[in-house]
């Protein structure tokens, strides 16, 4: 099992350091503070939110869009607080708070196929997600992320997704670490539901009814490796409390057309969300251009 990093609160210093070692019990009000200033007072990014709720549920009408979007935007402040109380959480409560129900899944793909590649979503706490696989499974983790412009965030984000061992590896150049990861046993994990830009390639399917765009690199990533893909499922049971299944999406060998495997990854994406809508980040431009007439 890959030890934490021992350092790994000591770095959070000042006011990210100070709310780190707050309990959860306290942090809770204060992201319901600036949960209700920002959102209710302000109106940051509430046309957003209800904007890409009603356009998934066009047959709910004004009231109910705006109460689910309250509630992604508030259940959103909390993944913040619990974020950063990541900082100080020990592997234990972790392990209280974030409950694997299959574990023996993924060691089992590990121990048949090498490296594993685990599917996510900005769904209930992306966050804890992968710590808590990174603290509980019996196998390195390697998890791939974009690098954010402000320096600072993107180093402490950087310090507490490491903090249980996982390997951070920048999306954009990441094929030839994965190439020398996927060389032993381990976990690959990406959330996967973001959007490219304009300019990138992209996979266009299906998604709560409307034309979206998705990257193309898990599905080629999982053929170039040939590596087993899992969706990691993840429900809250109540707050600051999380509940993780894995389900196998597809194995090697790939024979399926291009796309086959993303599709896979689109209809449990879907599933979930529909599931608890309020759970997913609505607040993301994730239909931010239209698929063009002429796309394949």
């Amino acid at each position: 099992m890959p030890a934490p990093t021992s350092n790994a609160t000591a770095q959070l210093s000042g006011l990210p350091g100070m709310l780190a070692s707050l309990p959860l019990a306290l942090l809770y009000p204060i992201a319901d503070t600036l949960y209700f200033v920002s959102y209710r007072i302000f109106g940051f990014q509430r046309n957003l939110t209800e904007q890409n709720v009603s356009g998934a549920f066009p047959d709910l009408d004004a009231a109910r869009v705006a109460r689910l979007a309250r509630c992604s935007a508030r259940n959103a402040v909390h993944v913040m607080v619990e974020t950063l109380r990541a900082g100080r959480l020990r592997r234990e409560e972790l392990a209280r708070r974030v409950s694997i129900d299959n574990p023996d899944l993924i060691e089992q793909l590990a121990a048949d196929y090498g490296s594993v590649i685990a599917l996510a979503a900005h769904h209930g706490n992306w966050e804890w997600l992968q710590l808590a696989c990174a603290a509980r499974l019996a196998l390195p983790v390697a998890a791939l992320y974009k690098p954010i412009g402000r320096k600072r965030l993107d180093a402490l984000l950087r310090r507490l997704r490491s903090r249980f061992g996982s390997l951070m590896i920048p999306a954009r150049t990441a094929l030839p670490e994965l190439v020398s990861f996927a060389r032993r046993q381990g976990v690959i994990a990406l959330v996967a539901d973001q959007g490219p830009r304009p300019d990138e390639e992209k996979y266009w399917g299906r998604l709560l009814g409307r034309d979206t765009a998705f990257f193309t690199g898990p599905e080629k990533l999982a053929r170039v490796l040939r590596a087993p893909l899992v969706f990691a499922h993840m429900q809250r049971l109540k707050r600051g409390h999380y509940r993780v299944r894995f389900e196998t999406l597809a194995v090697p060998p790939y024979v399926q057309a291009e796309g086959a495997l993303l599709e896979r990854y689109i209809d449990c994406l879907e599933k979930q969300i529909l599931e608890a809508p309020q759970d997913w980040l609505w607040s993301y431009k994730r239909w931010k251009y239209a698929r063009p007439l002429y796309a394949p």
